[in-house]
């Protein structure tokens, strides 16, 4: 592979983008905001003006520019402001809403949805975005057994097959249905991707290059001057390990209702940090605009505040996403070693015995300094099919909450039962045959992830599990899930309000069940009652049959502990007053923008 130029230890990739000049006048097809509009989830935005550059902090390099073949947040958040779909997700309300496509059908047996697409709107470049780009991006990379997408699970409806998109004209296109498929508008909200510059990338379409060509495409030694995109930033600047720079697509679509082309800021740039701590340095020396603290940062920052000019958000709101552990029960599989282990990880009697070793009421007082809460299910505690609510929508009670109590001496007993007892008398239990136990588990240097995992060491430990954390680098956690390599691994899953998003994890062939990718092959009964669960959940428009049913899905994976759930912070956010319509910062959306459409709305106040 090509390498780049390295400039004192740094590999340096920049770019003079390949852009167009723009629009002439706003498209007559233009995506308007209904900025301060009384009665639409833009009522309390401002108004702003084009200029200056936003910075935030990431603790990580991106992997790549491929949104369809990236699995990680630290890429996922650069090239989803790169790229947008036919929908999308309101940053504010959440709701599903038209992006790239300005208004849809669905016909009355539920089967046809047809889109009407934006006409005039340009790639960054100046190339036409028209139902041929729409075909590429579902057929040929979506649907393409060939290419590594994450998008594709979430695609497969009930019976196992896939919406057919075809193309009526130039601005229309159809996604024909076999069978009902409730969550239909959801998995319609994948990202464009150019055909023009990557259909030579496909073996189907180009049968000159290899199959799997498409996954090694828009990777870091890219030159930046090749990546084209219909999102409000297109990357133009990158240093490893020092920083990303993203500029203004000149061709974007959005507009607000005073007739500005947004986004707001000319440049976006994500400094990148080793860690969180450096993080909070930076935005408390005025280097970095926003930032989403830990509780612990809240003591320092909220007093300096007034006199720094910014502001501290603290709420009581659940954020979406969970934070867990993972008990790899692969482990070793690939080359055939740890077949014991392996065989103890996936017995549920040991899994249960770690999860009440779990203290989560500690890691929320002593963590999160109690801005946070314990967590059991798969789904986003906001969503209104969380099953600690007794019915759709309805308050929160757990009622029917599947919770694995902290309790050493359960734990042992458990363990004791199994036959992983200390056999020599060094003080440390050992595997059933007598061989020596030894568990470690990685996490990436994020201070919360850190403090969880020195918890559970300590309370592993304390039951006699000779147990090791160590902090290792996010991409090679990640790629760590991926190979099915390491034990315990404590990571965590962003979330929505669709259970069926989660698909692609925990459906028994999904991209990310990591926990036992060998589920694919030899599912279990429980395994196979998920992936009915999640068919029965989706094929019926009855919200509270759907809840039902969701509700058995979130109690199964609970007592699976296939991800082992810990705890979820409160939404807290701190910005700088400059930045206009930060203050819409919500567990939706942060000006971050790495969750909706919320960037392109923030401007310069200064």
């Amino acid at each position: 592979m090509k390498k780049a130029l390295i400039l004192a230890g740094l590999l340096l990739v920049s770019s003079l983008a390949v852009f167009g000049q723009g629009y002439d006048a706003q498209p007559a097809d233009a995506l308007v905001f209904p900025i301060g509009v009384a009665g639409t989830p833009y009522e309390n935005a401002e108004l702003g003006t084009q200029g200056g550059t936003l910075y935030e902090a990431s603790i990580e390099d991106p992997r790549g520019w491929n949104n369809h073949t990236a699995h990680e947040t630290s890429t996922t958040q650069y090239t989803n402001l790169m790229h947008r779909g036919l929908l999308n997700l309101d940053h504010i309300s959440g709701a599903v809403v038209v992006d790239f496509a300005k208004g849809y059908d669905i016909s009355e047996d539920g089967l046809v949805l047809t889109f009407y697409l934006r006409e005039g709107i340009m790639w960054s470049d100046g190339t036409p975005i028209t139902a041929d780009d729409v075909l590429f991006t579902y057929n040929d990379v979506i649907l393409n057994e060939d290419v590594d997408c994450n998008a594709r699970d979430g695609q497969i409806l009930p019976d196992g097959t896939f919406p057919i998109l075809e193309k009526v004209d130039d601005y229309t296109v159809t996604f024909t249905l076999s069978t009902i498929y409730r969550p239909i508008l959801n998995s319609l909200t994948f990202n464009l991707m150019p055909k023009h510059k990557l259909a030579q990338f496909v073996h189907k379409l180009n049968p000159d290059v290899p199959a799997g060509t498409f996954n090694e495409t828009w990777t870091l030694d890219t030159p930046l001057s090749e990546l084209v995109g219909n999102g409000p930033y297109v990357v133009t600047g990158y240093e490893v390990n020092v920083s990303v720079t993203m500029e203004r697509n000149p061709y974007y679509y959005g507009y607000d209702n005073a007739g500005t082309q947004l986004p707001y800021y000319d440049k976006f740039v994500s400094l990148i940090v080793s860690n969180q701590d450096v993080s909070m340095l930076k935005f408390r020396n005025g280097e970095i605009d926003v930032y989403a603290l830990r509780p612990e940062d809240i003591p320092i920052l909220l007093p300096e505040g007034p006199a720094k000019g910014y502001t501290v958000d603290i709420t009581d709101k659940a954020t979406y996403g969970t934070t867990w552990i993972m008990i790899n029960q692969d482990v070793g599989l690939p080359d055939g070693t740890n077949e014991e282990k392996r065989e103890l990880y996936r017995n549920v009697e040991f899994r249960e015995a770690l999860a009440h070793l779990l203290d989560k009421d500690t890691m929320v007082q002593n963590v999160l300094n109690g801005l946070g809460t314990a967590q059991w299910s798969p789904i986003s505690v906001p969503s209104p099919f969380y099953g600690g609510r007794d019915f759709y929508g309805g308050p929160i009670t757990e009622a029917d909450a599947v919770w694995f109590e902290y309790d050493p001496a359960l734990a042992a007993s458990k363990l004791d039962a199994l036959g992983v007892v200390d056999a020599d008398g060094d003080g440390w239990r050992d595997l059933p045959s007598g061989d020596p136990l030894t568990i470690e588990i990685n996490a990436n240097d994020n201070t919360v992830r850190i403090a969880y995992c020195l918890i559970i060491q300590d309370d592993f430990r304390e039951a006699g599990l000779n147990t090791n954390f160590q902090v290792v680098d996010f991409n090679t956690l990640v790629g760590q899930l991926f190979s099915s390599t390491g034990d315990i691994i404590q990571l965590g899953l962003t979330g929505g309000d669709e259970p069926n998003s989660g698909k692609n994890v925990y459906r028994s062939c999904g991209a990310l069940h990591a926990y036992r990718f060998s589920a694919c092959e030899d599912p279990d009964e429980v395994d196979l009652r998920i992936d009915e669960l999640l068919n029965l959940g989706a094929n019926t428009f009855n919200l509270d049959d759907a809840f039902a049913y969701y509700k058995e899905y979130q109690q199964l994976l609970a007592h699976q502990l296939g991800y082992v759930y810990l705890c979820q912070q409160t939404f807290n956010y701190a910005r700088y007053d400059k930045v206009g319509n930060a203050h819409l910062a919500s567990p939706t959306s942060t000006p971050g923008g790495n969750n909706g459409l919320l960037t392109e709305l923030c401007f310069d106040k200064s």
